[in-house]
């Protein structure tokens, strides 16, 4: 494949006048991109509560009812910690400090991921490249679905409506124990050749055992509870993450109206790169200060696009001259509810599930 090419943004076109503003914004009101207190106390409550919970399970009698309840709540702030602080981390925007970034990142090593693979294909992948078939790793994560119309089609995408609803609170689950090792494994991602220090796999390893161990054999050692609800728990810990993680990740590029685009014979995308990137991203209750304080700006994903070196504190003030920009050039501003853009992502399930390859 030819190198991807994006056509030059015009000099008074529609991402060159939004960096203006925004950059005109922040230093006009003298505020630093980064992490500012109020995003360092989130996380440290977000991470306070989900080491409350395991201090818990394992220090205090419970009844079954609580003790797997406290399990899945773990998993939703495990996902709520991560997203405050792993996505910022891998775009080096939580912190000036890049030591700071790379520290924060190994928390998803914390929790069963790997900081490293994370970063790698999300920004040599993903954001460079949003939606563009064969390249996006982001769109082909698992033969089990079919989510754009350039995938091949196989019979049992004629049932994604159905069997993911069911299969995506695992997803988490999934990316613990496979997918961490399926990337470390490709030859290529996105495009460029991969090729992996020592170093990675090494931590890769490690750090999976230590999971396994004080979230599986630890508790099994202390708690005086059969093997099978630890293991129950444990479950039930990562059907929370994928839970909160089928909210926060479905609705965001791949959704009924979302745009999957294939370069021509030269490679060339037929847009400027900021215009490609409003054109492939939806947003998702962007007016709601709850859902972005929860989600940690996910829900304000077209600013996080355009602006991946902000911190994500900063995305409601730049969603504000992202849509007001776009109108004025006459560019459409994707957006969805929450829950809208969740039913929007199996409504376009359900179109590929009968459809074949375009």
């Amino acid at each position: 494949m030819k190198k991807i090419r994006f056509q030059a943004e015009p000099a008074g076109g529609f991402y060159n006048t939004l960096k203006h503003r925004v950059y005109t914004h922040f230093r006009e009101n003298k505020i630093n991109r980064y992490a500012n207190p109020q995003a360092i106390v989130k996380a440290c409550v977000f991470f306070g509560i989900y080491l409350s919970l395991y201090t818990g399970i394992l220090t205090l009698p419970m009844p079954p009812g609580l003790f797997f309840l406290s399990w899945f709540l773990m998993g939703v702030f495990i996902l709520f910690t991560a997203m405050s602080i792993v996505h910022d981390a891998a775009h080096n925007a939580f912190s000036s400090k890049k030591w700071v970034n790379q520290l924060l990142l190994r928390f998803a090593n914390l929790v069963g991921g790997d900081g490293y693979m994370y970063k790698y294909k999300h920004t040599v992948s993903h954001h460079p490249y949003t939606n563009i078939h064969g390249i996006d790793i982001d769109l082909e994560q698992s033969a089990l679905v079919r989510v754009t119309p350039y995938t091949k089609s196989r019979a049992k995408h004629r049932y994604q409506y159905w069997y993911m609803k069911v299969l995506y609170p695992f997803y988490i689950l999934f990316w613990v124990l496979l997918r961490d090792f399926k990337y470390y494994r490709m030859q290529k991602i996105g495009p460029v050749a991969a090729h992996h220090n020592r170093v990675h796999w090494v931590m890769l390893f490690t750090s999976k055992l230590f999971y396994i161990f004080y979230m599986l054999v630890l508790p099994c050692l202390i708690l005086p509870v059969p093997f099978w609800q630890v293991l129950l728990g444990f479950f039930l810990m990562h059907v929370g993450s994928g839970i909160v993680a089928m909210f926060a990740l479905l609705a965001n590029h791949v959704v009924e109206d979302s745009l999957f685009v294939v370069p021509d014979a030269d490679g060339l995308i037929k847009c400027s790169w900021g215009e490609h990137q409003l054109r492939t991203t939806d947003d998702y209750s962007p007016d709601s200060g709850v859902i972005s304080f929860m989600f940690s700006g996910l829900n304000h994903h077209v600013a996080h696009h355009l602006f991946p070196n902000y911190c994500h504190v900063h995305y409601p003030v730049i969603t504000k001259i992202v849509r007001a920009t776009a109108l004025e050039f006459g560019l459409r501003y994707r957006y969805n509810s929450i829950t809208g853009g969740l039913q929007s992502h199996f409504r376009l399930l359900r179109k590929l599930s009968k459809t074949t390859a375009a």
